[in-house]
């Protein structure tokens, strides 16, 4: 787990250039913009630089996920755990707008939306933003260790590891030194893949979002032409949350600057956006419902609700690909 990355993306750079002003040019030199949240309350959010700010430095923090800093140059992080799902992700977003167009109900979108939701939600949960909610999420995993000698050891290295930016990381992100270790831990056990083993903690869960068995899993798609001034706004947190039902999950990412999905999971049983009769749940609760998509293209409707929940629920800042963010006040 030794490598030499010290300026660490907790939304990763590919994400950010899928929402970058211009595609043209290179990877190093693309920029973003960047607006603070100055009332959410009411949707208004401050450019704060009219040039967009370098992708390469942005949302990022020096060895944000380090836990042993051997040298100036050499550290152990998880940056490891994150690449497969950081790679994934823009072939299985594209793939999912695709599939999304032509059939609602292929085992390809399905598959698709997976892959998108893992990648998403590895995302989530790496967010410093979100470090109090993740442990709360995992507090199963606290207390758990891997068994594996190598796993091990570079586990025991979260605790006992040399860091320096311990303080700072704690300062920034408003946490106890005792809470960034514990989410330290969280990430290694919830993404490492055990030898002989095929899928992580992360992946096992997720895949339980998508069992049809007494659930209805649905993904709504919207997308938009890619013109200046109808781009879809990316918050500093990674993703929203659309209800407060703990039965109905509705999660909404970013997907590029020009589309967003809305990930919609359902208890069939416990949900009460239809009433069932009590002497039907248990039957209900063993309903196999096929997985579902709906696409819309151009409904300005869903854009400018995407960006006014984006700017309530970020943390400080939202990222767009314009200088105006459609849907909502922007001071220039």
């Amino acid at each position: 787990m030794e490598n030499l990355t010290r300026n660490q993306h907790f939304i990763s750079q590919s994400e950010q250039r899928s929402n970058c002003i211009d595609e043209s040019r290179p990877k190093h030199k693309k920029r973003v913009y960047k607006f603070e949240v100055v009332d959410r309350e009411n949707g208004v959010v401050r450019l704060t630089n009219t040039e967009g700010v370098k992708i390469q430095n942005n949302l990022s923090f020096d060895d944000l996920f380090s836990f042993d800093v051997k040298s100036s140059s050499l550290r152990k992080n998880l940056e490891d755990f994150f690449q497969a799902f950081e790679v994934d992700l823009a072939p299985a977003a594209d793939l999912l707008i695709s599939e999304s167009k032509i059939y609602s109900g292929s085992k390809v979108l399905k598959s698709a939306a997976e892959r998108v939701f893992k990648a998403k939600f590895m995302g989530w949960i790496r967010n410093p933003y979100s470090i109090a909610r993740t442990i709360d999420m995992f507090k199963g995993l606290l207390g758990l260790y891997p068994t594996d000698p190598l796993l091990l050891a570079n586990f025991t290295d979260i605790r006992t590891g040399t860091k320096p930016h311990l303080a700072k990381v704690c300062a920034e992100f408003g946490v106890t030194s005792d809470q960034y270790l514990q989410w330290l831990e969280i990430l290694f056990l919830a993404l490492m893949t055990p030898p002989g083993g095929t899928k992580s903690i992360l992946e096992a869960s997720v895949e339980k979002f998508f069992e049809p068995t007494g659930h209805m899993g649905h993904v709504i798609v919207s997308t938009f032409d890619d013109v200046v001034g109808y781009r879809v706004a990316i918050p500093d947190t990674g993703y929203l949350q659309g209800t407060q039902d703990p039965n109905h999950n509705m999660f909404l990412f970013n997907l590029n600057r020009s589309a967003f999905v809305s990930f919609n999971f359902l208890n069939l049983s416990k949900q009460t956006l239809v009433e069932i009769p009590s002497y039907m749940k248990d039957q209900v609760g063993s309903f196999s419902i096929k997985f579902s998509a709906q696409h819309h293209h151009n409904d300005m409707r869903l854009l400018e609700r995407f960006n006014v929940l984006a700017a309530y629920q970020a943390h400080s800042h939202i990222f767009c690909a314009d200088p105006q963010v459609f849907g909502i006040t922007t001071i220039q």
